[in-house]
């Protein structure tokens, strides 16, 4: 837990309005306490995921994973992840008839996926769905950077 003087400094606060939050504000007060302890929590969850990234079997190759970014999945819960390959099936269904031995292996791929390998697939997707748009570079290396773990070389 963080000192009101460390909370200070940290976030620029003055140590009155602090002083004033322990007895008013409590709740507002026991957060910024703690969140040293939910940063270092979230860090040593970003490594452990990181960590694991480096064990993901890859099963997709390049033109697969451009295809699912063109798909701008939505993944905004965890639900969703899981859910991931039901999301693709309900994306891809005007591609079937016409690209159905493309997409089809796709889902098959997307529902080997650990819940923790969707997790990272899902973190790295929807950084890319920001950052793709406004960038100049290469898209493709920049894929292959991001989706690595994932991508069959």
């Amino acid at each position: 837990m963080l000192t009101i003087k460390e909370i200070s400094e940290k976030f620029n606060i003055s140590k009155s309005t602090l002083y004033g939050w322990e007895k008013e504000r409590a709740e507002i007060f026991t957060y910024l306490q703690r969140a040293g302890d939910k940063y270092e929590e979230l860090r040593e969850v970003t490594i452990l995921l990181e960590r694991y990234s480096k064990e993901i079997v890859p099963l997709f190759t390049l033109q697969e994973i451009e295809f699912l970014l063109l798909l701008q999945l939505r993944l905004l819960s965890i639900d969703d992840i899981e859910n991931l390959p039901t999301l693709y099936s309900h994306a891809i269904i005007k591609d079937i008839k016409a690209k159905s031995s493309f997409v089809m292996p796709l889902y098959g791929k997307l529902e080997k996926l650990s819940l923790v390998e969707k997790y990272i697939f899902a973190s790295r997707y929807k950084e890319l769905q920001q950052k793709l748009p406004k960038t100049k570079e290469d898209k493709s290396a920049i894929i292959q950077h991001y989706f690595k773990p994932f991508i069959v070389l």
